[in-house]
């Protein structure tokens, strides 16, 4: 063998090979007799080359040869452990590179590679230390920290993730990956701007890459810029349009917009396109969980199980799924599984908390739930994050900012707790939305109410926290009521206007359609119609601002009494609906905020919930822990608003009976 011959055609092929000229490359090392694949360097080369034509089989054999020819040599197990993980096949392809490193402990190489095969098995905290041993080995190894960048991020540590993209731009700034992982980073902690800003140098580098557009329309959706993703997504379409991941991710975001019947033709077609991918499967159950179509989305979650889904989103999305049709054991192994992938996920966290607090387990419940303050749909405002979270400190010389968040129904069910503070010798500020503002001064004047924000606090916490610093249980929730009340002038005005003629039943059926389960919770007008039958019974709209239309379509026979403005379009009007509660026999509602009114002011309230309500209202019981004069209504099958309200119009007719107000 002429050694110096062989050298020459080594060199040759691994210039060739770099420069990606596979087939030159595979002539050099056939040269002179084929020599150079007499030597275990030229079989691990031929093993990379076969590798990068997608030919691992082949290639497995070459290293394995290699392995033969130097089977003390660290290059061939770390070269076959790539190939067997190629083909798939891991824990091989573990054993191979723990191999190598039995040889050579410090092979930077070998441990990059551990790391690759760690993350692919899910195993993220034993690919990151992977690749740290890597980096400790090699420090300026620029895969290892665009690879442990990504790891970080699938971990949810994203401002960790955010210094190892930076590194392997300060050693090379032009790497498009690294900025890319950028903008994943600063995506996932909510600077959607500088997100943005990574993509456009990423597009500026390489204007056809994929990747890099993929992530602009997603970062744009995380940023709710919904109509600008979409316009995105679908430039992209028009230059590719059978591809498959493109419509998965424009079901996504059009399931944003809530346009969920585009949302749902967007996902079939990927499906349609490549019925193997599982993600396409994951975001069809997601869509027709949003539908109602329950049983359904349990399917296609069930067949991205079988393609293989395995990531944080289907784990999170599956669990809501069965939650919501109280398989709760299932529901909280997916939770955990999820949280396994993602131990930080904000909202995973608090989706397990609605499960929780739903049966009842508060004490694990409500300090999950403080979660949603990590997700910026739910975070403090911008102004009060620098002031220092209350956990229950004496306020003795001091002043406390609560401030709402939500919806007027959590405002109403929690402002409660404002009792509970003791705050001698300090001071209690409530920050709220104006339409509550004067009903919750009149009730809290040892408190100052405003929605307008001033400086000098010392602490601040949300007053859906409240709960959580109690460590309320169902046996220690404050359910004392009235805590809430109407002005005695406004009640003597109503009661003039409403008079005392028959059995007056206060309803309000629809809440709002901004809310994404609007419609598990709003009932059609038209199914209180049975009540409208009962005799004496006069129904009363107490119904503000949305669903009014609906009292112009009645059924004959259906009476519905309206109060005019001051009820239905007022921004003061919660303080003019308390006081018409007051004067009213029975209310009876969908779960919307005037429910939480009904019950904080004490007033006899029916609710009617649907057979999957929200986490507040829990499962199966009839009362309520929060409003001891609360009646809840479920339904018996999903979607029967018919069987509640028959049922209602039964215990509605003994109940006039018994108050001899029938006629």
């Amino acid at each position: 063998m002429n050694e110096n011959a062989v050298r020459t055609n080594l060199s040759r092929a691994i210039d060739a090979m770099r420069a990606g000229h596979m087939d030159a490359a595979a002539q050099a090392l056939e040269a002179d007799g084929g020599a150079a694949l007499k030597t275990p360097v030229g079989q691990n080369i031929r093993g990379d080359i076969l590798l990068k034509q997608g030919r691992g089989p082949e290639a497995l054999k070459a290293f394995d040869a290699a392995v033969r020819m130097a089977p003390s040599a660290p290059q061939g197990y770390c070269n076959r452990g790539v190939a067997l993980q190629s083909l798939g096949r891991f824990d091989e392809a573990l054993a191979a590179l723990d191999r190598a490193l039995r040889y050579r402990p410090d092979y930077a190489t070998a441990h990059f590679n551990r790391g690759n095969v760690l993350k692919a098995l899910g195993r993220i905290d034993e690919a990151i230390a992977a690749y740290g041993r890597a980096l400790g080995s090699r420090p300026a190894y620029v895969g290892a920290l665009v690879n442990r960048g990504t790891a970080l991020l699938a971990e949810g540590k994203a401002l960790e993730a955010l210094r190892d993209f930076g590194r392997a731009l300060g050693l090379k700034p032009d790497l498009v990956e690294a900025h890319l992982g950028r903008a994943s980073a600063h995506r996932d902690l909510a600077q959607y701007d500088l997100a943005l800003a990574e993509v456009v140098v990423a597009q500026k580098a390489e204007p056809d890459n994929l990747e890099a557009a993929r992530l602009r329309y997603r970062i744009l959706l995380a940023a709710e810029r919904g109509e600008e993703a979409l316009a995105w997504v679908d430039a992209l379409l028009a230059r590719n349009p059978e591809d498959a991941t493109t419509y998965c991710d424009r079901a996504a975001v059009l399931l944003k917009l809530g346009r969920l019947a585009a949302a749902l033709d967007a996902a079939e077609e990927s499906i349609r396109l490549r019925r193997d991918e599982s993600a396409s499967h994951v975001v069809r159950g997601q869509i027709l969980d949003e539908l109602g179509r329950l049983e359904e989305s349990l399917a296609a979650l069930d067949e991205a199980a079988r393609l293989g889904a395995a990531g944080h989103v289907f784990f999170n999305t599956r669990a809501i799924v069965r939650a919501t049709v109280g398989d709760s054991a299932a529901a909280l192994a997916d939770f955990a599984t999820a949280l396994a992938l993602q131990p930080d996920n904000a909202e995973t966290r608090y989706n397990r908390a609605f499960l929780w607090l739903a049966l009842g387990n508060w004490r694990q419940g409500w300090p999950e739930y403080e979660w949603r303050l990590s997700d910026p749909r739910y975070a403090p405002p911008h102004i009060v994050r620098h002031i220092a979270a209350w956990q229950g400190e004496p306020l003795a010389g001091k002043h406390l900012l609560v401030h709402t968040e939500q919806g007027h129904g959590d405002t109403f069910q929690f402002v409660r707790y404002l009792n509970l503070i003791d705050h001698a010798g300090g001071e209690v500020t409530l920050l709220c939305r104006d339409a509550v503002r004067r009903l919750l001064a009149d009730a809290f004047p040892g408190i100052s109410v405003t929605d307008n924000l001033r400086p000098g606090f010392d602490y601040q916490v949300s007053l859906m926290s409240l709960p959580a610093i109690w460590g309320t249980t169902l046996e220690t929730v404050p359910a004392a009521v009235p805590y809430l009340a109407a002005g005695a002038e406004r009640v003597a005005k109503w009661a003039a206007r409403v008079g005392d003629r028959g059995f007056r039943v206060g309803i309000v059926w629809q809440g709002s359609r901004a809310y994404t389960r609007d419609r598990d919770r709003s009932v059609p007008l038209t199914a209180f119609a049975p009540l409208a039958s009962v005799p004496g019974v006069r129904l009363i709209s107490v119904q503000a601002m949305v669903g009014l239309e609906q009292l112009d379509a009645l059924p004959a026979g259906m009476v519905v009494e309206r109060l005019g403005a001051e009820i239905e379009n007022n921004p003061d009007g919660f303080r003019e609906m308390a006081a018409v509660m007051a004067n009213l026999d029975l209310l009876i509602m969908s779960d919307t905020g005037p429910t939480h009114l009904a019950g904080a002011l004490g007033r006899p309230v029916w609710m009617a919930t649907s057979r999957h309500p929200d986490w507040r209202w829990m499962r199966e019981r009839e009362d309520s822990p929060w409003y001891p004069t609360m009646r809840l209504f479920r339904q018996e099958t999903a979607g029967d608003w018919d069987g509640v309200f028959a049922r209602m119009a039964q215990e509605l007719a003994q109940r006039v009976r018994e108050s001899g107000r029938a006629g």
